[in-house]
């Protein structure tokens, strides 16, 4: 679809939308959509700056503005808009000063892929249906105490989760609260392939796409049967302010089918290991310091990081005193890497897959 047209025809959209209702505190921003070569913004065509990269929200002459990348096929425009909405959310989270960011760095050395945690989730995933399809205060109850528990057990864990259900979790709150404005049967289509993947244990792995939709869940549920405030902005994430109160239960043993689909997937990612050392492309080799990947999909499987898309690096093991010469320094490289990774994230060897 051509920039301009349907920029404004979520401009139409998003102007039927009351945001402070779908989120407390919440307002509109500019946004922008480009392709390749050029953008539509605020009623004008420009170059494409080099800010805008992926689907996101920017820092853009002084401000924070949400951006589209429209280079495939045409976009449902009622989706699109939604899906601005989201990434409007995430302006706004910056410009509020959202602190609540999980620990990227610590949690691809430090967090660990335990059946008995995920078995756990896969029951929160069925409460959470339960509670918003039907009148049912007691799966709630059984959610607070499934969560309390297992935050009590796996707290590293828990916290990371709880973050990226903080900024991601309700990004995605917000984009279906808004298509259900715009589009009633487009989210109720939308809300059902949510559980679809809640309910499925091999979408918890890797463990931070099925986050996005834990917190989307868990937060309408908080809506629904706690009077949830979000304008209050408690200090800690909602996951966690939301179970200080619950009592934890006693957890539910492994799920014979999370078991099963962890080990596949571990088995898919020592494959993956094995194939890049055996391909032998070896793309950087010496001292260096991993500073920049993408966290969507990354993890760690024994000595190595599996990166995806690209990885920003800094020669060295120091890291420098202050984020402008970090980003001064730091060389990007761009492709699929398995990387020789040690807990301080100092890399030896990056393999390209």
């Amino acid at each position: 679809m051509e920039l301009e047209t349907a920029y404004r025809g979520v401009e139409a959209r998003l102007a039927r939308l009351d945001f402070g209702a779908l989120y407390g505190g919440f307002h509109p921003f500019p946004f922008a959509l480009y392709d390749a070569d050029r953008a539509f913004t605020e009623g004008k065509y420009i170059g494409k700056p080099s800010e805008f990269l992926g689907n996101t929200s920017v820092r853009y002459e002084g401000r924070q503005i949400a951006i589209w990348n429209l280079t495939h096929a045409e976009e449902d425009l009622d989706v699109l808009s939604s899906k601005l909405a989201h990434e409007m959310l995430h302006a706004f989270q910056h410009d509020m000063e959202e602190k609540r960011w999980a620990d990227e760095r610590a949690a691809l050395v430090r967090y660990r892929y335990d059946a008995d945690s995920f078995s756990v989730r896969l029951e929160e995933a069925a409460c959470m249906k339960t509670c918003l399809e039907n009148d049912a205060p007691e799966a709630f109850e059984r959610l607070l105490s499934l969560r309390k528990a297992r935050a009590g057990r796996f707290p590293f864990e828990y916290d990371y989760e709880a973050r990226i259900e903080q900024i991601e979790g309700t990004a995605n709150y917000v984009e279906l609260a808004a298509l259900e404005r715009l589009a009633p049967e487009k989210a109720a289509r939308r809300r059902e392939r949510m559980f679809s993947e809640l309910i499925d244990p091999a979408s918890y792995f890797p463990v931070r796409p099925i986050t996005y939709l834990s917190g989307a869940a868990f937060l309408m549920c908080l809506k629904k049967y706690a009077a949830f405030d979000e304008a209050a902005r408690p200090a800690v994430p909602f996951a966690v302010a939301a179970t200080e109160g619950a009592k934890p239960c006693e957890l539910p043993g492994t799920d014979a089918r999370v078991k099963d689909c962890l080990g596949s997937w571990l088995e898919r990612l020592s494959d993956e290991v094995q194939k890049a050392k055996g391909k032998g492309d070896v793309a950087l080799k010496g001292k260096m310091r991993l500073v920049a990947w993408n966290v969507y999909d990354a993890v760690r499987y024994g000595e190595y990081a599996l990166l995806n898309n690209f990885i920003g690096y800094i020669e060295g093991d120091e890291l420098p005193d202050t984020d402008e010469e970090l980003f001064r320094s730091m060389k990007l490289l761009y492709g699929d890497f398995a990387a020789e990774l040690d807990a301080n994230l100092c890399m030896t060897r990056v393999f390209r897959r």
